[in-house]
């Protein structure tokens, strides 16, 4: 891979900007932090489901999925 070219595609002035602005927003951050927690979440529950299929032979699977989503929801933050 070449570095130069990576770094000759992105603009680095604007990529300062956008981080500028969010932390202008810092509920923006948190915002997008809980979509994306929310969202794995839900892709981890339509696998657990999948598992059940044979819940024996899948258990370890299920309980790894099932840990998976409860750090997902330790992270979820609050918005005020």
């Amino acid at each position: 891979m070449n570095c130069n070219k990576i770094h000759n595609d992105f603009n680095l002035e604007e990529l300062e900007k956008k981080a500028c602005k969010t932390i202008e927003f810092p509920r923006l951050a948190s915002t997008t932090g809980n979509a994306i927690a929310l969202f794995t979440m839900l892709v981890l529950q339509e696998i657990i489901e999948q598992q059940t299929v044979n819940p024996i032979e899948n258990l370890p699977n299920i309980i790894a999925l099932s840990n998976s989503i409860a750090s997902l929801n330790s992270s979820i933050k609050l918005i005020q």
